[in-house]
This record gives C-alpha cells, structure tokens and sequence, in this order.
C-alpha cells in the first residue's frame, strides 16, 4: 500500500509541474451532421509539410469535444476520419503569435449518402478503440453476434473465455462489474451478459483499470453496455428474431421517437437461451479410510431465460437534459440432468443408480432510474446526478434431486410427481430460497475545466444491496414415501439479512502537455456490511474503510502511434452467495456452502498498451500484470456428513494470493478490397500461491487462446464470417482445464435495400469442442468431461425501418459450448 501511496504522490507533483507550461492551440466539436450527436471514436490528425507528417493525433471526448496541445507555428492541415462517414479536412490552419489559440467550432461529420450498411463492402468499423482508461468493442463488428447476446460481441477480445458452462471469464477471473448505460444490469456477471440482446446494443465498454470516478468492486474491472438510442427526428424502429437447433429463441424490439426536445423510447424482448451437453465425471473420494468411487454420465441442459419490457423519455433543453427509464420483467436460469450413476467400494458390490437433478433460479424485477445533467458552458463545465431503484420480488432458487433404482424407465417418469417415481425413489431432497431483493443508487457528479485540456472532477455515491429470506430443505422418507422438512438444524431451516451499503467519494485531476496526457484519481470508500442469520455463531458485522488509487497516462508518438499506462486499485467484496452459512445440493453427488468469514480480496492491476496505424489496418498490444490478495475461490472436499458416501462439498475460502503477467495482441487489416481480417492473442503466465493446500503446493500455467476472424463481401448484400477459435489450458488451485478449440461460420443475406437481413450461422462446425477438466487433491479425485451437443445451427432475422440508428444488426456467434461444468 505504500508502494501505491508514493507512485500516486509522484504522479501528482509530475501533473502540478506540467500544468502551467500546457498550451492549447487548437480546438473544436465533432458531431453528426442532421442529428447533432456527438461523435467521440473519430481520429483526429493535424499534418504539417508537404509531405503531411502528422504533427499530434488525438480522439474526441465522449461529448465530442477535443484539444490538440501545444504544438509550434506554422501551418497546418486538420484531417478527421472516421468510418462511415466523408474524411473532413481544412487546410491552412496558421499558427502564430497572433493566433495563439484557434477554435474551429462545431464541425459536423457528413455520413455518406448509402448509409453505413452500404459501405460496408469496402470499409470495416474498428473492432476494438483504444481510449486513456477504457477499450471499446465495436457491437457491429462481429457478424456472428446477432441472435445472441453480449457475450457473443465479447467473443474475439482477447483474453475473454467462456468455460463450459457459459461462465465468462477475463484475464483468469470472472470478478468483473456489469453495468448498462453506466448503471446496474438487472443481473449480476455472466448472467446479465446472456440476458442483454445483442441486436440492441450499439457498442462494449471494457474498463480494465477504471478510473477514481467507477466503483472499485470487481478484480477485473468493469464492463459497460451501451445500448441502441436513435436521434434521428421522427419514428424508427427494429425487430430481431432468432431461433436454433437447440430450441434457443429470441424475439427483441425496439421503437423510438424523436421530436424535437423530447424523445421517448419503448421496447422488450422475450429469450430463453438454451444449451445441451454430454457429460461424464469420475470422482473417487477418502473419508476416514472408506473409499468410494462414483461414475456418472448423461445429458444436462440448461435455458438462461428474460421476459421483459422497457420504456424511457428524455427532454433536451439548450443547456439542460432530463430522462427517466423503467423495466420490467421475470428472468432467471434453470438446469436439468439425467444421469446414469455407478457407485463402487473396496469389496463391496457396485450398484446402479439413475439420478435426475434440476434447478431453477428466477426473479420478477422492477427498476427506474432518473438522471438530470447540467452544463454551465461549452467548455465541459458540468453537473450530473442520478438516482437508481431495482426491486427483485417473489425470487426464489429451487434446488431439486433424486436418487432412483438404476433399471428404471426414464419415459415414465414425467415432471411431476407420480406414483411410478415414489415407488422407485431411493433417495431425494428438495432445496427452497425464497428471497426479497433491493438495490438503491445515487450519485452525483461534477467536472470543472480550469483550461482547455485541463479538467477537475469531484463526486458523492451512495450504493446499496439487501436481500432477506428464508431457506429450507425437505428429504425424502422412504419408509412413508413422502418429503419431509427437516426443521431440527438451521443448516436445511433457516432466516437469513444480507446488507452492504457503501458510501464514496472521489477527486480527478486530468490534463495534458503536447503529446502528453495524463489522469490521476483518489476514492475513498466506507463499506457497511451486515449478515444475520439463524446458523449459531453465523452473524456478522463489517466496517471498514479504504482508499483506491488510480493513474492513467498518455504519450501520442509520430507516425500514428499511441503509448498508454495505467494503474488501478481494486477490491472484491464478498456477496451473500460467497457468505450463506447452509448448504444446497447441485446434484446428488454435489453440494455447497458459503463461509460468513471471507475476507475482501484487494488487487493492483498495471497495464501499459502501444497502437500503432498502418494505413487503414491497426495493430495494438498490451502488456499486463495483476496481483490479487486473499484469491477468493470454491474448493472441492469430500463431505463427512453427507446422507451418503461419495457426496463432495464445495465451499468458499481465500486460497491465497495469485499473479498473472501477460500480453495481449490485436491486429486489424484489409487484405484485399473484399476480405477484412483481425487476430486476437493473449498469453499470459498465471500463478497461485495456494496457503490452504496440505502439502503448500502452488500452481502455475502459461495459458493462452488465439481467435482468427474472416470476414468475405461475396456480393453487394451479402458477407460470410468464418472464425478459427483455440482456447488454451488453464489452472486452478486445485487441477486443471484441458485445451480446445473450434471453428464456426456465418452467412448473412440482406434484402429491401438492407432493411431485412437473414443470417445463418453454424457453432463448432467441425464437432471439435471438447472439455476436460482434473481436479486431485489428497482425499479427492475428479475428472470432468463434457462434449457440446451437435450441431447448432442458428437462424437470425433482423429488420429495421426508417434506417433505425444507421445500423444492420449483426448475426450471432456463440461461446457457450458446454453445460455442466460446474459439476
């Protein structure tokens, strides 16, 4: 911490020392012409010379504004691209002593008459932007996308990974904050990514090491959503339908109206996202010398599901904007398998079971939020507050498992109950979380521009999540053929009261000297926590507060070169998941808990990334390194006090400490006028320093996965994507993932001069996907294999009228190959 303490003091006396030589020279405001929208993914040169060397480059802020700094006299030319758009340029621009600061004004970027679809032949958005403190995927750029959700435009960034059950990870971690136009997703991590249409979401915010003004609570970082909002005067529209082999359906739309100040908007979507693997698992478990060892194999699937609506209005004035959003909806996930189950002991004859198991979380949620912004001028001085509200009710997590004679008929056993299932259940139980779910934010903002480039920003927010509820679990009786509650211990009976509310409060100071660019930050946050329950010796009580310091710096080099270095202070607090002191059953063989005693995990993330344009291909490097206190991970134990042998137990725990050191690649280019082609890479080196493990063994793996993407214009209206996919292996603190890899390919036809397009696109077309994962400690082991049902095929339609947004939908393109690794 101290170490962090005097980077942060030096980074501030280098901006004080630099702050009063920064001269601007150069100003303006990029905008749309026809809507005024501000444009902020342009790239900004100023060339000098007959020869046009470029003598700054910049990007626009997010309010399209930009500066250059600081360059000599003379005479100039302004040159501004961006695709889908006519390249803008104003030559003799005359710097002297007489002109020492030129304000251009508003420039209004002309799209091209065909519109975006139509230059799409010979000219591809940027698939990721690199800006100081954040990258941005490009929504449109991934024609396998559509049909899916915003886990499959995350598909080709480097370093994301999707494991076999669909879980998202990034950098070896799925601690990353989810957020949706900069405020809470209805849910939390992967299962707010798989419930976000992708035909309405316009761009993907990845901040890997957020600045002082985003909350701290992931070890990752955060990752925003921007959706779809047409400024175009008048009515517009889109209706996205998609539906696989899988039965995977999805039905979105989206309606707007712009009149002039005022602008309302009103859509939903109806999804249920299914998937389907084969499973096998061996595990052999050691509980005081009895040795079992349990095969099991069969289908598992699973449907991650959202039925909502939304609406919102916003009112522009000159100076002053209001908006007010609302949504609705019932949304969740549920999982069922059917397995075949051996179990065997030393001496002892084996014997044949066939399990089913099925869960299903689910929520009926509520939320609005209201959002006021001020701007005191055009130079950036401004005010902003928004409060947010999400109530969750009748949400409830059901768990359910059965244990039958091994010679039974699958076919009669139906869904619900029936005497045929009574008579040949051996065992089963039943698991009930019913639970009240509130979520309150509010904050206020405020940015003060004492110079051109220089900017001063302050803030106040207040967050908070509770959750109350009850939880129980009745087993079956053999003998009476009935479920009966089990009330004699609070583990299967029980209250719980989960509360964590966080007030915060941060400073930034940002400026720039010439082609130099720096953002440093403070916050400071005082965390109350509370966990009551009917568990003896459950309750706790947390107060606490730290301090999170944050350093972004910018080097804009000759010939269209970009060096950027940041560091950023994390946290991960534990959630009522990570803490809830009763145990709940995934399977038969499979049950977990929570530990009241996790500590909160701290991380210190560094990253430094070099772009470089070629012409009109780009190629991007970052070089990371992340190191994470008290690693907060599930470990996998046999369970002493099962109802049977061979039941393992998974339960939280702070692991230790772990590193990962790595690079990551990007390369964009057009190889000839009709093929576009990009390559992402990651390798990076992950280690955990493993305190719990009985024999102090650590872990380490070089893990590294390559995504190659191909993009052919066959024709005016019609494109094909063809992706190549590897995913390395990886580690955890007790086994390891195997590799693997697939290839997937699309086809997307559009008709009515682009308004309707169809797309047809096909996952691990060459059935290559396979998941193998070890797990080996000294009283367990497991070995895990899942193979992706075959084929998927998938159908997209996707139609918009009155050119909604400029915008085709893109087509999908699906990570989620397995079901069942968690298991």
């Amino acid at each position: 911490m101290k170490t962090c303490f005097y980077l942060f003091l030096t980074f501030i006396l280098l901006a004080a020392s630099v702050e009063a030589v920064s001269v601007p020279r150069i100003k303006g405001k990029l905008v749309e012409a026809g809507s005024n929208k501000p444009l902020d993914f342009a790239d900004i040169f100023l060339l000098s010379g007959e020869d046009a060397t470029p003598a700054y480059q910049s990007l626009p802020e997010e309010d399209g504004r930009f500066v250059i700094m600081d360059v000599r006299d003379g005479t100039y030319t302004l040159l501004i691209r961006l695709v889908g758009f006519d390249v803008y340029t104003r030559p003799d621009i005359v710097l002297n002593t007489s002109t020492p600061l030129i304000d251009l004004g508003t420039i209004e970027m002309k799209a091209l008459e065909v519109g975006l679809a139509e230059v799409e032949v010979v000219a591809q958005k940027k698939q990721i932007i690199y800006k100081l403190d954040k990258k941005i995927i490009e929504a449109s750029g991934n024609l396998l996308a559509s049909g899916g959700s915003a886990v499959d435009i995350l598909e080709n960034t480097p370093s994301i990974r999707v494991d076999a059950e669909g879980e998202v990870t990034f950098r070896g971690s799925s601690g990353f904050t989810v957020y949706v136009d900069g405020k809470p997703s209805v849910f939390g991590g992967t299962q707010a990514l798989q419930q976000i249409p992708s035909g309405q979401i316009e761009n993907i915010e990845i901040i890997t090491t957020p600045s002082a003004r985003h909350d701290t609570g992931s070890d990752v970082g955060i990752i925003n959503i921007i959706t779809k909002k047409d400024s175009r005067q008048g009515f517009s529209g889109m209706v996205n339908l998609s539906g696989s082999t899988l039965l995977s359906r999805n039905v979105d739309f989206l309606l707007s109206r712009q009149a002039n100040r005022s602008r309302w908007h009103f859509g939903g979507n109806w999804t249920d996202r299914m998937l389907k693997s084969n499973f096998e698992q061996d595990k052999t478990t050691s509980v005081n010398d009895w040795q079992t060892h349990s095969r099991s194999t069969g289908p598992r699937t699973s449907n991650n599901f959202n039925y909502s609506l939304k609406g919102g209005w916003q009112y522009t004035l000159p100076r002053t904007s209001f908006s007010a959003d609302m949504e609705g909806g019932y949304g969740g996930r549920e999982r069922q398998g059917d397995l075949d189950y051996s179990e065997e002991h030393p001496g002892v004859e084996r014997v044949d079971y066939f399990s089913r198991d099925y869960y299903h979380i689910n929520e009926t949620y509520l939320l609005g939020s209201v959002k006021a912004d001020h701007k005191f001028n055009d130079k950036g001085h401004q005010i902003t507050s928004l409060f947010y509200l999400k109530y969750g009710g009748d949400a409830l997590e059901y768990f359910q498992s059965d244990l039958f004679d091994g010679n039974i008929n699958h076919d009669l056993l139906g869904e619900a109950k029936n005497a045929y299932a009574d008579e040949h259940r051996q065992m089963g139980h039943r698991a009930y979380e019913d639970e009240h779910r509130w979520t309150v934010r509010a904050n206020v903002d405020y940015v003060y521009p004492f110079s051109p480039s220089g900017r001063l920003e302050a803030g106040y927010q207040y967050s908070s999540y509770l959750e109350d509820g009850d939880y129980s679990m009745e087993f079956w009786n053999p003998e009476k053929k009935v479920f009966e509650f089990r009330t004699d211990n609070a583990i299967y009976d029980n209250f719980f009261y989960f509360q964590n509310g966080i007030h915060s409060v941060y400073g930034i100071l940002a400026n720039g000297y010439k082609a130099f660019t720096y953002q440093i930050g403070l916050r400071g946050e005082h965390t109350h926590r509370v966990l009551r329950s009917d568990v003896p010796g459950a309750n706790r009580t947390y107060n606490n507060f730290h301090l999170f310091p944050s350093v972004h710096i910018g080097f804009n080099l000759p010939k269209e070169q970009q060096l950027m270095a940041s560091y950023s202070r994390r946290i991960t607090r534990p959630d009522l998941f990570y803490m809830e002191p009763y145990i709940t059953y995934r399977d038969f063989y499979s049950a977990e808990i929570g530990n009241p005693d996790i500590r909160n995990e701290f991380i210190n993330s560094f990253e430094l990334n070099y772009k470089k344009n070629i012409g009109d291909a780009s190629l991007s490097a970052t070089v990371f390194h992340r190191s994470r206190t008290d690693k907060i991970e599930r470990l996998r134990i046999p369970y002493e006090s099962a109802i049977r042998a061979g039941v393992t137990l998974d339960s939280m725990a702070n692991v230790g400490n772990d590193y990962s050191s790595g690079l990551e690649l990007n390369g964009q280019m057009q190889v000839v006028r009709r093929w576009n082609m990009g390559i992402n890479g990651s390798l990076y080196h992950y280690r955990v320093v493993n305190k719990l493990s009985r024999d102090n063994r650590n872990e380490s793996s070089a893990n590294y996965d390559i995504t190659l993407h191909n993009a052919l214009d066959a024709g005016r209206y019609t494109r094909i994507q063809l992706d190549g996919n590897f995913v390395g292996p990886s580690v955890t603190t007790q086994g390891r993932t195997h590799a693997f890899w697939y290839v997937n390919l699309a086809i997307r036809q559009q008709f009515f001069n682009r308004a309707l397009s169809a797309t047809l696109s096909v996952r691990d077309v060459l059935n290559s996907a396979r998941y193998v994962s070890n797990i080996t400690t000294s009283d367990l082991q497991s070995i895990t294999k899942i193979r992706p049902a075959w084929p998927l095929i998938t159908l997209t339609l996707s139609y918009t009228f009155n050119n909604f947004n400029g915008r085709t939908p893109t087509a999908r393109e699906d990570r989620e190959l397995f079901e069942g690794t968690r298991h």
